[in-house]
This record gives C-alpha cells, structure tokens and sequence, in this order.
C-alpha cells in the first residue's frame, strides 16, 4: 500500500503549528534531496523560515510541533529541554508484555553508521536514556504474539525506543536495524517500524496555556 508523504495539519496559530508527519517523510532535507517536513511548511507557509523544535525518524509516523517564528522556537525548545514538553509514542512490540515498566540505559551513537547502541554508563559519549512503558492491548501478526504498548520519553535520544525495546528484548515490529528478529521474513513483512507518535503536550510558547493533542494509530498500524 503507498502512503501519502503530504502532512495533516493539527492545530495552526499565528506563532505554532502541530502536524502529523506521515512515515516515509523525512523530519528535514539531507544529502538524498528526499521529500521533508520542512520543506514542505516552507511551500506551506510561503517563508523560508521553519524552527524545528524536535524530529521523528524518517519512518515514524505521527505528531510534532513546528515553531513560526524564532521566539516560539526558542521557547518551545527550551519546554523540550525542561521536560514540559511531553511526547508519548505507541509501537507494537514483539511478545507479550503484562506490566508497566521503567526503562533505564546508556546509548551510544555511531553518527557514521547512524546506529546507536546500549553501552556501560562509564563508556565515554554514552548518553542516559530513560523512558517509561505501559501496555494497552494485543494483538497477531503472523502467528506472533504482540503489544500495543504506551511509550513516555523521558529524554530524547535518537532511535530511542527502537534501541531500548531492541535491549529488552522486545523489538518494535518491522523494525530492519535492531532486535533479534530485524532480518526475519515475517518481521520484514511490516514495511516500516510500528511506531506512531501519538500524544503531544506543551505550554504555548506564549499564552502558557496547556496544549494537547493526540492522534491514533494510522491504518498501516491499525491492526
């Protein structure tokens, strides 16, 4: 099934705009000229500045929030840096989870390889990563037991919670990079990771009032 790379617009004001970035779309352009969000809400907006306050990888799916103006940018990074941004993300993961769970690691990135790895909190660059897991439902996909599971970042690491699930040995489905399964026919059938970001909350960066946003799961995730 394609899907459309064209974003749905949540929620637009004057200083902020909250989308739902399908997968397949780049966060911003790189080498490849690739389609990207920023570019996209440069044609959108008609102005070459986008402040870009946080990114989803390529085949992510779901919710961001994207500033207009370089003191919103500011201050919604500085929501981000504070914790008062606050992001969920539902993934299907590979077995069966019962209980909520914290999970605590140190990651490494290899920027060349552009792969992160769990390491010792005494490896030098090594990075904590923290973030907290709910399950919310099962689920089947090919004769394999699965779980929706409710996903709270608690720092923000790139491939985050690919790398962690991946560690506690439960991987996100259709996930080709990490976990014991990336390579397995049945795991591939996914075309993409099962992650979506679901929940967005942030102080308006200048009202101060509390914004939320949620989005379900996209139907190549509704399973």
């Amino acid at each position: 099934m394609k899907l459309s790379l064209k974003p749905e617009i949540i929620f637009e004001d004057q200083h902020l705009i909250v989308v739902s970035k399908p997968a397949g779309l780049l966060s911003q352009g790189e080498e490849t000229d690739a389609p990207n969000l920023v570019d996209w809400l440069r044609g959108y907006l008609g102005r070459h500045y986008v402040g870009l306050v946080h990114r989803l990888d390529r085949n992510t799916s779901g919710l961001m929030v994207v500033a207009k103006r370089t003191k919103s940018a500011a201050r919604l990074t500085a929501s981000l840096q504070e914790g008062a941004l606050v992001r969920h993300y539902l993934a299907w993961l590979v077995g069966d989870l019962k209980a909520p769970a914290a999970w605590k690691h140190h990651l490494l990135k290899d920027e060349k390889k552009n792969e992160v790895r769990v390491v010792s909190a005494k490896t030098g660059g090594a990075k904590p990563a923290h973030l907290s897991m709910t399950p919310r439902r099962r689920a089947s996909w090919k004769n394999r037991t699965l779980t929706l599971a409710e996903l709270k970042l608690e720092t923000g690491r790139s491939h985050q919670i690919r790398v962690q699930a991946a560690a506690e040995g439960f991987p996100v489905l259709g996930d080709r990079k990490y976990g014991q399964y990336c390579r397995e026919a049945w795991n591939l059938a996914l075309e993409r990771p099962a992650l979506h970001s679901s929940f967005l909350s942030f102080p308006h960066p200048m009202s101060g009032e509390v914004m939320k946003f949620e989005s379900p799961l996209p139907p190549d995730l509704d399973f």
